[in-house]
């Protein structure tokens, strides 16, 4: 299969050219070799390719920047998804978008399945949410992952943040107002492999299995690099983050689990498989 990864220099981006490239033919893009903004010129670098599958890993993912210059967030997730979705529908290609637990509120102690009601409270899920929705509507061949918290082996990843707080505080301080699923780059890597296979276009939610706050994971990272420091919960309210997020945005991923037959290891194993990842030499 010829598959083009658009954004393939991302912390995802460029695992999916790692993983899926080793069974298929990778056309790598990033920003240099396609402006998804740009509708004609969008549609003119991927007419004369015809990739099987068109797989959508660009994104604007700062949530501030999202809200400081929704503009931008818009033009980026939602118009560019919306122009590769009519890329593939001009050239026959499958789409595979990327899209995020942020299109929740998070106002429930269930997980979100499917077919829950999104609700997103920040200008990057809205934008994210146009983006799923025009690549559904646009290309009927298209496979929606919502995954979320993805960390990976990319510069200040959320692995290397907890490790510099460490580093120069002694201690690591984190809150406890969010509850999501830390989601390992190669794993959800592997999802999508197992998932392409199958033909079965439709929206999925892929991530770690059970979910933990954020000083649950500094604690984990932590351990597992043999640290010593310890976890200071901080209280949200103390936090000026001028943006909301969804406090309890954890997704059921039964449905890629029955498709597919392949869950994801829990993001226990995901912050282990990381470090093994890590220490390897070279």
């Amino acid at each position: 299969m010829k598959i083009a990864v658009i954004g393939a220099k991302g912390m995802l981006g460029s695992e999916l050219c790692r993983v899926l490239g080793a069974a298929h033919e990778i056309l790598a893009w990033d920003i240099a070799e396609i402006d998804i903004t740009d509708r004609v010129g969008t549609l003119e670098r991927l007419g004369p390719v015809r990739p099987d599958l068109i797989i959508n890993s660009a994104a604007l993912v700062n949530v501030e920047t999202c809200e400081s210059d929704p503009d931008r967030a818009w033009r980026i997730n939602a118009v560019g998804a919306q122009n590769l979705a009519l890329a593939a529908q001009q050239t026959g290609s499958a789409l595979l978008y990327i899209s995020t637990d942020y299109i929740f509120d998070g106002q429930t102690e269930t997980a979100y399945d499917e077919v829950a009601l999104p609700n997103p409270l920040n200008q990057y899920g809205k934008s994210k949410l146009a983006g799923e929705r025009l690549s559904l509507q646009i290309c009927a061949r298209t496979y929606s992952i919502r995954t979320a918290w993805i960390f990976g082996h990319a510069p200040n990843n959320y692995v290397a943040r907890v490790l510099s707080a460490a580093d120069k505080e002694g201690v690591v301080r984190m809150p406890v107002d969010q509850l999501e699923s830390p989601t390992y780059t190669v794993h959800l890597a592997q999802a999508i492999l197992h998932l392409i296979g199958t033909g079965a276009y439709g929206i999925y939610n892929v991530t770690s299995i059970d979910a933990c706050t954020r000083a649950d994971f500094a604690r984990t990272v932590l351990q597992v690099a043999g640290r010593t420091e310890q976890v200071e919960e901080v209280d949200s309210a103390l936090i000026k983050r001028p943006v909301k997020r969804p406090a309890h945005a954890v997704l059921d991923c039964r449905l890629y689990q029955l498709v597919t037959g392949h869950p994801l290891p829990h993001w226990h194993q995901a912050v282990q498989d990381y470090f093994a990842r890590a220490n390897q030499p070279g």
